[in-house]
């Protein structure tokens, strides 16, 4: 199944209450590194957990944002690590992979996720 999400990186208002809301601590950590981009890269990181529910086939309301973490590996290259329900539903729905692929641009970020 795939999930994709657009985020329109000005609509973020309260970018660190939304990171707050969403962001595991591995996560605000990786996106403090960068000393430029701020909402951008929380932009992102919304739509790549909306991507994920999209592509679980459920709602933010069926399982939290910080159930779905995204990870990088020394490349860069972005992977998700599923947890509790989340990790329940992927399993239960017969997955065995999931994969994710963001794009950045000024002023909209998109997220791609395909559980297989």
């Amino acid at each position: 199944m795939i999930g994709f999400d657009l985020q329109e990186v000005e609509k973020v208002k309260d970018a660190e209450k939304l990171l707050q809301k969403i962001a595991l601590e591995s996560e605000i950590s990786y996106i403090q590194k960068f000393k430029c981009d701020f909402k951008m890269r929380v932009a992102a990181l919304w739509a790549v957990k909306e991507a994920v529910f999209k592509s679980l086939g459920i709602f933010a309301q069926d399982i939290s944002f910080k159930e779905i973490e995204l990870c990088h590996k020394e490349s860069g290259l972005p992977y998700i690590v599923l947890h509790g329900s989340a990790q329940a539903i992927f399993e239960e729905k017969g997955y065995h992979k999931i994969e994710v692929s963001i794009s950045h641009q000024e002023s909209v970020v998109g997220a791609v996720c395909l559980c297989e």
